[in-house]
């Protein structure tokens, strides 16, 4: 799952690094103005904010947030958070506003993963797309039931396009994804991963072709009539 958040603090940097040790993609903002270039420019499925922006007032951030996506999950962190300010950023369009680290350190990874997930359509953490089942909060994947041993990069471009039903997903969007503007190779190496998933899942037994490929536009999940699709909550 990528995660977008802003770097303004040493407590949002502590938070990046152990959203990273549970094994989120986190890319790092300074600033409300890059919060909005990075949003508008990759998917994102969920964004972390710290109301201590140097260049705009958070609220005025979460507004345009929120207009420009209605599902996704928008958190607010802070050392301190009184009611006021807590009711303030969920009467804006925020989910909450956590306090933290000294609130729900432990458990956050997961409560993330569950509003990410929920924000797709998922009422379970278990996905089925044909043959395949996904488990968004271990990260794991089996075809039937055998286990896909998939790099990290292999099980993160199967669970964006799980995230995304049947929609399709461009290249130039798979890469922003996995590479999040960091040391991106050849766009090339998508069509590498897709080769490798598609092998995996063939040898595990999979009765039909899960990964369909749209002609130089990207790839989407072939959900089939024999498939169990996501309840919307």
């Amino acid at each position: 799952m990528r995660i977008l958040m802003t770097d303004t603090t040493w407590t949002m940097a502590i938070l990046a690094h152990a959203l990273r040790d549970a094994g989120f993609f986190v890319t790092e903002a300074a600033d409300a103005h890059e919060i909005r270039e990075f949003a508008a420019s990759a998917q994102q499925d969920a964004i972390l904010i710290d109301p201590d922006l140097p260049d705009e007032d958070y609220a005025t951030l979460v507004r345009h947030l929120r207009a420009q996506d209605r599902h996704i999950p928008i958190l607010m962190f802070s050392r301190k958070v009184t009611r006021e300010e807590k009711l303030r950023a969920m009467a804006l369009g925020a989910d909450d506003f956590i306090e933290w680290p000294s609130e729900g350190c432990a458990d956050l990874p997961s409560r993330l993963r569950a509003m990410v997930r929920r924000a797709a359509g998922y009422s379970s953490s278990e996905v089925r797309i044909g043959d395949l089942y996904l488990d968004l909060d271990r990260q794991t994947v089996r075809c039937l039931d055998m286990p896909l041993r998939l790099t990290r990069l292999e099980y993160e471009l199967m669970e964006t396009m799980a995230l995304r039903g049947g929609a399709l997903i461009t290249r130039d969007e798979i890469m922003l994804q996995l590479y999040a503007w960091d040391n991106e190779p050849d766009a090339k190496i998508i069509d590498v991963y897709i080769c490798r998933l598609r092998a995996k899942i063939a040898a595990a037994g999979a009765t039909h072709d899960v990964i369909v490929t749209s002609f130089a536009q990207g790839y989407r999940l072939n959900t089939t009539p024999t498939e169990t699709l996501p309840q919307a909550v």
